[in-house]
């Protein structure tokens, strides 16, 4: 049987770079890789953009890998559907709130004969969080993820979507604001691991046309996290623990966007009907041979660094 071919989207991103490179090393896929034209809006989950001269040396990297880069007007028709012909799947890395940035990409997909679309929902099930009653930012672009599903749906094609809970490395500026009690599982997948795992999904079986929420670093409790950053600092770390009163109250008196955004995810977190978790563990039955980032190493790579730097930016 012929090898399918995966095409990245967003691939510079922190989760499209780590795609790409498993995909190169899990050798399962041939690999491509779509770029915009230079000059065209951008955004990112951090708020820090590269620029071309930056991603130059990454495009040229997988070309030497055998990766083959196109290049379109991602908002233009006539340039994305030849752009993807020959693409079997398309992976979507866009961050966070550029869900919009996707619907120009489903209707080439389906004009250039693309089978499966990965949306980029590499974060809660959204499915069930567009319901969640408190009014925020992350609602409102929950139901826009879960739109985009039967925007899909309506174009014909298959799909897999990956929700992935929560970053670890967003939620560390001390005192941590602990979702509740601390003793509720949650799953957790650094950027990079949730890159990595996505390949992994892609070649399961199971994955067709399914929600196959992962844990891609972690599947444990905020207190067992916590913990294990604590050892890994040899320090305690300062913990701030909030009920569903407090994220409101402190999620109504933020006036930082970026804070605030983070913040509504505290929030709908702690909204979860008992039963009903926004997360799961897919991958410990479907990929049970799937091995995140070690949580020291985690810390000491992935967490600490981009901790530091929100630190630095909420005190200006």
């Amino acid at each position: 049987m012929s090898r399918k071919t995966v095409t990245v989207f967003a691939a510079s991103g922190t989760a499209g770079r780590a795609c790409v490179n498993e995909l190169l090393a899990q050798d399962v896929f041939d690999v491509k890789v779509l770029r915009r034209k230079p000059g065209q809006q951008e955004k990112s989950s951090s708020g820090v953009l590269m620029g071309v001269a930056e991603k130059q040396p990454l495009w040229d990297e997988w070309t030497r890998q055998g990766v083959e880069v196109r290049e379109a007007d991602v908002t233009d028709h006539s340039e994305l559907i030849p752009a993807l012909e020959g693409t079997d799947y398309l992976v979507s890395c866009v961050p966070l709130f550029a869900t919009e940035s996707q619907y120009p990409l489903i209707w080439a997909a389906k004009m250039a004969g693309v089978e499966r679309f990965v949306p980029s929902e590499y974060g809660y099930i959204y499915e069930w969080e567009q319901f969640w009653p408190t009014p925020s930012v992350h609602r409102t672009m929950a139901a826009q993820k879960a739109f985009i599903r039967r925007v899909i749906e309506l174009a014909g094609l298959d799909f897999t979507i990956i929700p992935a809970g929560l970053w670890p490395e967003y939620y560390m500026v001390e005192p941590v604001g602990v979702m509740g009690d601390g003793e509720r599982k949650f799953s957790w997948s650094c950027g990079q691991d949730v890159g990595r795992i996505i390949p992994h999904v892609l070649a399961h079986p199971a994955s067709r046309n399914a929600v196959c929420p992962v844990a891609a670093t972690a599947y444990c409790s905020w207190n067992e996290l916590l913990d294990a950053r604590e050892a890994a600092l040899g320090r305690k770390v300062a913990r701030n623990y909030l009920g569903l009163e407090d994220w409101r109250a402190a999620h109504a008196a933020e006036s930082n966007p970026l804070i605030k955004a983070i913040m509504a995810i505290g929030l709908a977190a702690t909204e979860c009907p008992e039963g009903m978790p926004l997360w799961a563990n897919w991958n410990a039955l479907h990929l049970p041979d799937f091995k995140g980032t070690p949580l020291d190493q985690a810390f000491t790579d992935i967490i600490e660094p981009m901790a530091e730097a929100m630190q630095a930016t909420i005190q200006g």
